[in-house]
């Protein structure tokens, strides 16, 4: 899967919606176990590609989370 933080989408692609995960923890591992969960449920929606990613990790004491949202796309067959 395609994943970039460009909004660029190429004649075909198609927006199918937002997808979003967020686990409870900001560690070194915890992007890439975010990233996987982001993945996982863009391709339940039938997604190829994820465009335009944002990062968000709040580190407060009471809150420690990583979350992550990004457009899902269905890529053209190319």
């Amino acid at each position: 899967m395609r994943v970039s933080t460009l909004s660029e989408l190429t004649i075909g692609d198609v927006e199918i919606g937002v997808a979003y995960a967020s686990i409870e923890r900001v560690n070194e591992t915890s992007f890439h176990e975010c990233l996987e969960e982001l993945i996982h449920r863009a391709k339940a929606q039938g997604a190829t590609a994820l465009v335009g990613l944002q990062l968000v990790q709040s580190q407060f004491q009471w809150n420690q989370r990583t979350s992550l949202l990004a457009t899902a796309i269905r890529e053209s067959a190319k």
